[in-house]
């Protein structure tokens, strides 16, 4: 880890100067966001600039603990019930880390307990950890500072990330089934090509029977594989590690996020996920009192596709330019007209928190629909495609077995 300066402006608009100890300028960038700051400058601090952090910040072993997501939610809901009885910050954070049997999430409770009776904000104290509450929890937190509402807000904030895990587990889901059922075909085929039907070409040489077109086709490929096994393995292994680091990159995640919304059946369903994330996530920020532009620009940084992070972007530069938020959506592909000219009505009435979160329970509602209707789909489909698979092969391995007793009996 490395000390870094940098320059930020907080959620008021004010300036903010500081070091701060992180991996790397895009994990400073995560920390100074989970603050509620966006970085203008960061650069890596000198050796004298470094010391005067190192002591403070490099030799806190506890920063930055991770922890699953469902963890997360188990302590954020603990939380809301004990501080609804009337149970001190202290005393509940205390009473669930003696509790706790996972090693890292006792550390991390210890770690939120000590800063808490230190004087910290609970807020900062959970800054203090981004890879394990989003900044979206960490807003509602800081918004709960504010306006006393610490169990309203947590049950809000435990909601929202209960909605958002399992609408991600039902796409991993819809996309993990057919993505086994085509790997599974596919080295079926190529078992089935590299070491059966090498004993049946023998078999069918011996004989020397006229060969059908299928199976010839099937010999030339299993001659290939057999012959350029080890030039394939390592061309495919390339492919995989230089295609993951290609969308790795800006522009290869552009071009992969540009693909994920176009993939026929599945391109809706990752738009729907997307902008159900990004409504949800604002309409609950904006319904715990934080302003709309800081609702937005979480919205943004915490979206995970370029092209809904560009939509989010301009959203945010426009209503700081004085315009209301559905005027932007208007123009953009990505947002159907119904769901725009629901926005906008919920301007005009002064419910807008509220239409946004309706809107989004509709959205997540209609993508939980569509992920079932397509599993349903893909199941049979994907059945029939293996059966052509291997089906053809199998065919094309027997039709010289009537061609030679065709032979055999002139």
């Amino acid at each position: 880890m490395a000390a870094y300066v940098y320059t930020a402006r907080d959620s008021s608009g004010n300036a903010a100067t500081g070091t701060l100890v992180a991996d790397s300028i895009t994990h400073a960038q995560q920390l100074l966001r989970a603050q509620g700051n966006y970085p203008t400058t960061i650069r890596l601090a000198s050796d004298a600039e470094s010391d005067a952090v190192s002591t403070s910040a490099m030799a806190d072993e506890q920063a930055d603990i991770k922890i699953p997501r469902a963890d997360v939610i188990q302590i954020a809901h603990q939380l809301s019930i004990m501080i609804e009885t009337g149970v001190t910050l202290t005393e509940a954070l205390d009473c669930i880390g003696s509790q706790c049997e996972k090693p890292n999430v006792k550390r991390l409770i210890e770690d939120l307990s000590r800063n808490v009776q230190e004087g910290r904000d609970f807020s900062s104290s959970l800054s203090r950890h981004p890879r394990s509450f989003p900044r979206l929890f960490i807003s509602l937190i800081r918004a709960s500072e504010k306006s006393g509402m610490l169990s309203k807000l947590l049950n809000r904030a435990v909601a929202y990330m209960r909605d958002e895990q399992e609408t991600i587990r039902k796409v991993q889901g819809a996309l993990t089934y057919p993505g086994i059922m085509l790997a599974f075909a596919l080295s079926t085929t190529v078992f089935l090509l590299a070491f059966v039907l090498p004993k049946f070409t023998v078999i069918y040489a011996s004989k020397k029977a006229a060969l059908p077109v299928p199976t010839k086709i099937l010999m030339n490929i299993s001659d290939f594989i057999v012959g350029h096994w080890m030039g394939l393995i390592i061309g495919i292994v390339a492919t995989i590690v230089i295609t993951w680091f290609y969308v790795s990159t800006e522009g290869g995640a552009r071009v992969w996020h540009y693909i994920q919304l176009r993939i026929p059946l599945m391109g809706k369903m990752f738009r729907k996920l997307h902008l159900a994330r990004g409504l949800r996530m604002i309409g609950t920020m904006s319904g715990a009192g934080i302003t709309l532009v800081d609702c937005v620009n979480t919205a943004r940084d915490l979206t995970g596709n370029q092209y809904y992070r560009d939509l989010w972007t301009v959203v945010s530069d426009q209503i700081q330019g004085g315009k209301q938020l559905s005027e932007p959506l208007f123009q953009s592909q990505l947002v159907p007209r119904s769901v725009t000219q629901m926005l906008h009505s919920g301007e005009k009435s002064g419910k807008l928190g509220f239409v946004m979160e309706q809107v989004s329970t509709y959205a997540e509602s209609e993508l939980k629909e569509q992920i079932a209707d397509l599993t349903r789909y893909i199941e049979p489909a994907m059945i029939i495609i293996m059966g052509f698979i291997i089906g053809g092969v199998a065919l094309a391995l027997l039709l010289p077995i009537f061609t030679i007793s065709r032979v055999m009996s002139q």
